[in-house]
């Protein structure tokens, strides 16, 4: 799991526009076309990719174009029973469709106590905002330098392993498989890894 240090910083008029269609439509918002929300959701994704180095906040599996797996902007406490933090820039991160998907965190209640300020609610999940990931979840086994293996360290950490099925047999096995890859591309290169990755995208 990903430790992130800031979320996206969104213009002030582009956040207040959002709010307002939060009011009018409610839990309709997040799909609407309106302008500011396109844009909201622009600078949410160009900075979640960013600052996440293109991984999946979750089982820091590249995404987007890198990785083969499509990008989500995933709500941490979930839009559909908290839709008051829809669209605040804190509650998301960027997700692979893996782990945001209905089979493992969809709609999954990540909130212990709400309060009104957000920061002040206690979270079932390890918060990659609000808490030091390190203090919840480590990787073990990793002598290489690559995460592999991973294992919680606190309640919370346990919880969100086993929920985002972090330690799953198909997790662990893909995050191998990026370890290897990484490992034997080190050496090559740059117009033999350019080849080798064009060769890679035809076959994925």
């Amino acid at each position: 799991m990903l430790n992130l240090m800031a979320c996206a910083n969104v213009p002030a008029t582009t956040q207040k526009s959002v709010n307002a269609v939060l009011r009018r439509r409610q839990s309709q918002s997040w799909s609407s076309q309106a302008n500011s929300v396109l844009s909201f959701k622009s600078v949410i994704m160009a900075h979640g990719l960013a600052v996440q180095d293109s991984r999946c906040v979750w089982c820091t599996l590249k995404i987007s174009e890198e990785g083969h797996r499509t990008a989500h902007r995933d709500h941490i406490a979930p839009k559909g029973q908290y839709n008051q933090w829809t669209f605040l820039p804190v509650n998301l991160a960027i997700a692979c469709e893996y782990c945001n998907g209905f089979k493992v965190k969809g709609e999954l209640n990540t909130v212990s106590v709400p309060a009104d300020q957000y920061n002040h609610s206690e979270f079932l999940i390890v918060h990659p905002y609000l808490d030091d990931t390190n203090n919840h979840i480590r990787f073990v086994d990793n002598t290489a330098g690559y995460p592999i293996l991973i294992e919680g360290i606190s309640e919370r950490g346990v919880w969100t392993i086993e929920k985002m099925a972090l330690a799953s047999p198909y997790i662990t096995k893909l995050r191998a498989q990026d370890f290897v890859f990484a490992r034997e591309t080190e050496a090559l290169a740059a117009g033999e890894l350019e080849l080798l990755k064009r060769a890679v995208d035809r076959h994925t």
